[in-house]
């Protein structure tokens, strides 16, 4: 429908927002004709006026008779290539390259917008497509300043509306091209779902869901902003929204649910899930990952549905998943909402007694444990403060991995480093867990991404803060790797701090001397540092060391809650025996946990009294070491992902460190008690420089 140079008519104003805006290209978008001036000029005000547009989530695409490759050439040249979606550049009518983007966009031709310059190309498409609203090029700096381009609230995904657009092209151009099955496609895609409360940046977006979302909404109820808020500030109410994101890019959220839960059962008052992504099993997967949450809280579900002109599609959602219409005496009512839920009459209350679920074969989902807090607590780590925020389904993996919370104020210290870290946990397919590489580029990444294939870390060291994503099969699997992830990040953490730095060693106390411990791979220290702990020692770390030079004291961190043991060695000891153990390297070694009843027998910090390099032996006498030869020793270790200046200011650390104290080799030999008994001997023989 074409407007006049005075603005839209009465009944032009009630027309729907323009959701694509499609340009002519010479004299509209650009000063000048392409096949004709050597240049073309791009007026800075249409610049802005394109990425304005842009940003207020407003598609736009191209609609020009011109040669395709020189137009595009162009176009990439002035920096505005990416702006445009599916453009149509040839010798057809513009009325068809118009038709060809709406149909292609799935966008009804009411909400296209064509702008051209000349007058005979705006009538040929008034007339073959009326609803098409046209404008004149003159016209094109005033369209920001227009009612139908001015949308009242512009949500993220709005924003990001042309990112995903242009991914699902991609998506759908390699699904032409995959060869398998739809399932495989869909694996193939690595589809990630994300289930999270809605907070005051989800609610225009929820809003707007509950709205224009038709054949896949249960009820067709509308919730407004104030109806949205309400339920948010109501303990006993979950609104929930839902995003997913695949190999190609972002879907942006695609769903929303009500839930009002109970102490016998939960009601379903609202789902309503984006149409774009049906296909993909998106709110199958949804309802299995409810009806889990709701078997795991021993409830039953309810689920509210009023059939519409549109959303039988929903209706059969919920039969197939098992819901019925039969009468449940602690499910309230069978029929009929609430008054205060606005919502009008017809409404069936669907009935699900809810099995244990497989959530999803093709798609990972995170999403929070409903009826439970998340749970916050403070740690320490190498030196560093860590302040954890965990769904309760990750509580085993913080606590086995940090041990018990300190104090908030515990470390506040000048030397004290704060790092933040969130846990979720998803469900999803079974993949088998992968050791990613651990080398210069992931420890000194940014952002650090430690990715096992199943579950998942990403660091932010600017922010200091990361989230782990642990897939619930690893929770009760025996690889464990929510705590081997955290081992290596805190690894890393050190590695690349230009004030901290590692040594491979562990380190023992004893009637008040700590002994560090090194040797190289394959020697046996982590068998000899468990036989001392099985000794009577204390533990203060059996792999890994870590200094922090700003601390005072000269203190090293340990990380003493973990333990690299043969299986023979476990069943040596009866301590160990209800030890989790996660079997590595093929079995040939477990990693353990260190039990609770050891805990008072661990030192996350010590000063040491001496450093001790273990060697294979007979059972010689400790030989003495100068510092020139230990600090060789140690460093391919203390180097890493130092520079030359960093190296240098860590060696002078550790002269100053190890300055005065014994550097001993000793050989172990087979009898483990023999060679304890001689460092022993050795170490309480040393003054007395007591742990911290």
């Amino acid at each position: 429908m074409s407007q006049s140079a005075a603005g839209p008519t009465p009944a032009e104003a009630d027309q729907p927002l323009v959701k694509c805006l499609v340009w002519d290209l010479d004299n509209t978008l650009w000063r000048g004709t392409i096949l004709e001036d050597e240049e073309v000029e791009l007026p800075e005000e249409i610049r802005r006026t394109v990425v304005e547009l842009d940003a207020r989530g407003i598609l736009q695409s191209v609609a020009s008779r011109n040669d395709h490759d020189l137009a595009w050439e162009r176009l990439e040249k002035l920096g505005m290539a990416e702006y445009f979606v599916f453009p149509q550049i040839g010798w057809g009518r513009k009325s068809d390259s118009v038709r060809t983007i709406a149909s292609r966009l799935q966008f009804a031709e009411s909400v296209v917008a064509f702008i051209d310059d000349q007058p005979t190309e705006r009538a040929e498409v008034a007339h073959e497509l009326p609803a098409v609203r046209t404008y004149g090029a003159e016209r094109a700096t005033e369209l920001t300043g227009l009612a139908e381009f001015s949308p009242a609230h512009v949500t993220q995904d709005a924003a990001n509306r042309r990112a995903m657009y242009q991914a699902g092209f991609q998506r759908e151009q390699a699904e032409q091209e995959h060869v398998g099955s739809s399932e495989e496609f869909l694996k193939s895609l690595d589809l990630r779902l994300v289930i999270e409360h809605a907070g005051d940046e989800h609610l225009a977006r929820v809003e707007e869901l509950t709205l224009r979302t038709s054949q896949m909404n249960a009820t067709g109820v509308h919730y407004s902003d104030a109806d949205l808020r309400a339920l948010l500030a109501d303990p006993d109410h979950d609104v929930l929204v839902m995003s997913l994101t695949d190999r190609f890019g972002s879907h942006g959220a695609v769903g929303v649910m009500l839930l009002e839960r109970g102490r016998k059962s939960w009601r379903l008052k609202l789902l309503a899930t984006s149409c774009r992504v049906v296909s993909f099993g998106t709110g199958a997967t949804i309802l299995r990952w409810l009806m889990a949450q709701a078997h795991r809280a021993g409830v039953h579900l309810t689920a509210d549905f009023r059939a519409t002109d549109r959303n039988r599609i929903m209706e059969v959602a919920y039969r197939f998943a098992g819901f019925t219409q039969q009468p449940c005496p602690d499910c309230g009512p069978a029929a009929g909402p609430d008054a205060a839920d606005g919502a009008e009459g017809g409404v069936q209350r669907l009935h699900l007694v809810p099995t244990a679920q497989d959530v999803s074969t093709t798609m990972r989902v995170t999403a929070p444990t409903l009826g439970a807090d998340r749970i916050h607590s403070v740690h320490e780590c190498y030196g560093y403060r860590v302040e954890c925020s965990y769904d309760v389904a990750a509580s085993g993996v913080v606590r086995d991995f940090f041990g018990p919370a300190v104090a908030a104020d515990a470390l506040t210290g000048a030397h004290s480093r704060t790092v933040r870290l969130g846990f979720s946990v998803q469900d999803g397919p079974s993949g088998e867990a992968v050791n990613p590489p651990h080398n210069l580029d992931v420890m000194t990444g940014d952002p650090i991404v430690i990715d096992t294939a199943s579950s998942r870390c990403v660091f932010d060291p600017t922010s200091a803060s990361g989230e782990l994503v642990l897939a619930r099969t690893d929770l009760d699997s025996s690889a464990v790797w929510g705590r081997w992830i955290l081992e290596r990040l805190f690894l890393y953490l050190v590695c690349r701090s230009p004030r901290s730095y590692p040594l491979h060693a562990g380190a023992i106390e004893t009637e008040g001397r700590v002994a560090v411990l090194t040797a190289a791979a394959g020697v046996g220290k982590s068998t000899f540092t468990y036989w001392a702990l099985h000794r009577g020692a204390r533990l203060v770390g059996e792999d890994i060391l870590a200094r922090n030079m700003d601390e005072p004291g000269g203190a090293l961190w340990g990380y003493p809650r973990a333990l690299y043991l043969s299986p023979e060695m476990i069943a040596r000891s009866t301590a160990l025996q209800d030890a989790t153990a996660a079997p590595i390297e093929n079995g040939a070694k477990c990693r353990v946990t260190v039990p609770a009843a050891l805990e008072d027998r661990l030192l996350s910090r010590a000063r040491p009294s001496c450093l001790v390099f273990l060697v294979r032996g007979e059972g010689a006498a400790p030989r003495e070491l100068d510092i020139e030869e230990a600090l060789d020793r140690c460093r391919e270790d203390y180097a890493t992902a130092k520079s030359a200046e960093g190296v240098a200011a860590v060696e002078e650390d550790l002269r100053e460190l190890l300055a005065g104290l014994p550097l001993w080799e000793l050989q172990v030999s087979d009898d483990l008690d023999e060679s304890y008994d001689r460092l022993h001997a050795a170490l309480v023989a040393l003054p007395t420089k007591s742990a911290e």
